[in-house]
């Protein structure tokens, strides 16, 4: 059954009349509407006229017209006829005086929307508080005008968000896809075909198909995947952009902003993707929509699947990362701050959620209510842990129920985890084996079965088949993970064991790239040789690291550069950096960007490459008195230490690797960053090379794929 509205009804009909033509003068004089409503309407048919494989075409002097076979027109103009009134739901006709609003560049009375909508004047007025309230949201106004009609007011920037919003809510991403793919939305879809037809009027088909493409070319250059609703929403951006460039409305962006976002790597892809679509468009792209494209791929859901590499860069994302979990831990009564997988998928969506909210960009979550209903109390304990962590950054219930999300999938592995079967090897007798089950399940609730067993029950027995084993003596003729006690279990072997239990799970659950893989069949020779080159630059950087390392406690006083020139000159004695200026010049650049303080914290992490620097190091700089500073989460601090990382432009992957390694044992936990505040030179360090030690065990251990 086709809907058509009366006055969509009266103008195809006036082209199956005349199918010579009829002009758009003749249409809006008979209707007592404008020129450009109708051309909008128009927008709308295409939706309606594809099934028929008929299209509008324009012939100089005759106006437009109907293309395609007779026999075609004539079955579309008896479902014409067979066609109802569109009567709407209240939230439907809201939505598409919505749309009109939003595409309007005039004025639109009252009368009109009553009269495309088959409904009173009072009705619309009452439907437009609803409107405003939405669009309220997108920092959008409606200014009524009385003798003029009603118009949406704001910012170029926050339209174009609304537009991307209610296509979002009204549509499933697949439903867009199949549209950029030159067919209709599903037949399932969630909105009655008229308000579909009014929704993608906003997109051209073909100009969404080209935009798409070079959206394409360009997402393969990240190194990054985008979500399929990102990549759409990209998209969509992108075409209504150009729809709304060649209407001559701009967008507008402060110059801070714009500098900052040059900096960043996106904004050369992003300037790629302007460029392509200037050239299949033959239009100027401004700088404006550039920064905009920028933000879009910064402030891009990522796949699920992409980990997040933990830098230097996003040390402030990792501490938040890190405080939420802490904070919700404590609410929902489970340590979740030891499950890698929910560090991962927190660090892949927070990172440009973030900077979303920062920015005041919108993310359409469609399982928002879903969400909300199944996890009501796992909802609220998310949103107030959030608030206690960053207090000064409002957050949406869409950010916060993917974040729940998030949550309650490593609830549901914490749960499926906790209960552990235990097998318990001892040479003094069944006695003392049965004494240590019992303080086994005295200690660990989580241990639900112990079963005693002798070395020759475990010939018997699979790896797999064991969970748990705990034994008195060495297991040297054993391939299997074990930890050894003593028979009356001291308070050293209870700690010896929980590590061991952290340790299994934390296997069962980490992904496989987290750690470098070296248990592998090798190809070939070369193959060989290129793993123990990147062993070797790895080990090779980690000792001059360790060698190099220095707590330098200054002793001038007043702002912080001349005091961390004294320090900078030390290290071009040394012979690690080669000019003063140019690497303080890079270190000065980075501050400028964002704030460097550890929030809550008396540090500082200052970091930069430089053409002028040999190899990566890592220093911490004592200052003579405190200084304040800007810190991550947009407040500042009293810094007294300044934790420097230095690199060379061309630094290594395993270089980067190392550092970044650093930078994590920092914010690892409150115990590292009260050592990193106030510790000696000689704890730091031990404390540096005990972790890294850690991490060559996890290096050579655990790096079976």
């Amino acid at each position: 059954m086709m809907y058509v509205s009366a006055r969509d009804r009266y103008i195809l009909d006036k082209l199956i009349e005349q199918p010579e033509g009829v002009t758009i003068r003749e249409i809006a004089s008979s209707l007592q509407v404008s020129e450009r409503t109708i051309h909008r309407d128009l927008t709308t048919f295409d939706a309606l006229l594809r099934p028929y494989e008929l299209t509008l075409k324009k012939k100089t002097g005759k106006g437009i017209y109907l293309q395609g076979a007779k026999e075609q027109i004539k079955q579309f103009a008896q479902d014409l006829q067979d066609s109802k009134h569109v009567d709407f739901m209240p939230e439907q006709r809201q939505v598409i005086i919505t749309c009109k609003l939003l595409e309007a560049f005039e004025p639109t009375k009252l009368q009109s929307l009553a009269s495309d909508l088959n409904v009173t004047v009072a009705t619309v007025s009452n439907d437009l508080e609803k409107v405003a309230e939405w669009l309220g949201k997108y920092d959008l106004n409606l200014k009524k005008r009385r003798g003029y009609g009603i118009q949406v007011t704001g910012l170029e920037s926050a339209k174009r968000r609304a537009i991307s919003g209610i296509l979002a809510e009204n549509f499933d991403e697949a439903d867009i896809l199949q549209y950029i793919r030159r067919q209709l939305p599903s037949e399932g879809a969630a909105v009655s075909q008229s308000i579909a037809g009014q929704l993608l009027g906003f997109i051209n088909v073909e100009k969404l198909k080209q935009v798409e493409e070079a959206v394409e070319r360009i997402s393969r250059s990240l190194d990054y995947r985008l979500a399929d609703s990102a990549y759409i929403a990209l998209v969509v951006h992108l075409t209504l952009a150009i729809e709304r460039i060649l209407k001559g409305e701009n967008i507008q962006m402060n110059d801070e902003l714009m500098d900052r976002l040059k900096e960043k790597k996106e904004f050369k892809l992003a300037a790629e993707m302007a460029q392509q679509l200037e050239d299949t468009f033959s239009l100027k792209i401004p700088d404006a929509e550039v920064g905009y494209i920028t933000m879009h791929l910064r402030g891009a859901k990522l796949r699920q699947d992409t980990a997040v590499l933990f830098t230097e860069e996003n040390m402030d994302t990792a501490m938040i990362a890190k405080k939420l979990t802490e904070e919700v831990s404590q609410q929902v009564k489970i340590d979740l701050q030891k499950d890698l997988s929910l560090y991962q998928g927190l660090m892949a969506h927070l990172d440009p959620a973030l900077y979303r909210l920062k920015q005041g960009m919108h993310i359409y979550n469609p399982l928002q209510d879903k969400i909300q209903q199944n996890y009501p109390e796992l909802f609220t304990i998310v949103k107030e842990a959030f608030q206690q962590v960053l207090t000064d950054l409002p957050i949406p219930d869409e950010e916060i129920g993917f974040l729940v999300l998030h949550f309650g999938s490593a609830i549901e592995r914490d749960n499926q985890r906790r209960t552990h079967e235990a097998v318990v090897i001892c040479s003094s007798g069944i006695g003392s084996s049965k004494m240590i089950a019992s303080r086994l399940q005295n200690e660990f609730p989580a241990i639900t079965k112990v079963k005693n067993m002798s070395l020759f029950d475990l010939d018997d027995m699979k790896p797999e088949e064991l969970d748990l084993v705990i034994s008195t003596i060495p297991l040297v003729d054993y391939s299997v993970d074990y930890v050894q006690v003593n028979p009356f279990l001291t308070k050293e072997d209870v700690l010896k064991i929980q590590e061991y239990i952290d340790r299994q799970e934390r296997q069962k659950t980490m992904p496989k790239q987290t750690v470098p893989s070296i248990k592998k069949e090798l190809k070939s020779t070369h193959e060989a040789q290129s793993v123990f080159m990147k062993m070797q630059q790895s080990l090779t950087c980690t000792v001059a690291l360790l060698e190099h390392f220095r707590l330098i406690k200054s002793t001038k006083t007043g702002s912080l550069w001349p005091s961390l020139t004294e320090t900078m000159e030390i290290l071009k004695d040394k012979g690690l950096i080669t000019h003063v200026e140019a690497v303080i010049s890079k270190l000065k650049e980075r501050a400028k960007m964002s704030g460097l303080g550890l929030p809550n914290t008396t540090m500082a992490l200052y970091h930069a490459r430089s053409e002028h620097v040999f190899q990566p190091f890592f220093l911490i700089h004592e200052l003579a008195q405190p200084i304040t500073v800007d810190a991550m989460d947009s407040r500042t601090i009293e810094m007294k230490r300044v934790l420097i990382m230095l690199g060379p432009v061309d630094m290594t992957q395993e270089e980067t690797d190392i550092l970044s390694s650093i930078s994590s044992m920092i914010i690892e936990n409150d115990d590292s960053l009260h050592l990193f505040q106030y510790g000696s030179e000689e704890d730091i360090s031990h404390f540096i090379s005990h972790r890294l030690m850690t991490y060559y065990q996890n290096y050579f251990n655990e790096g079976d794929s």
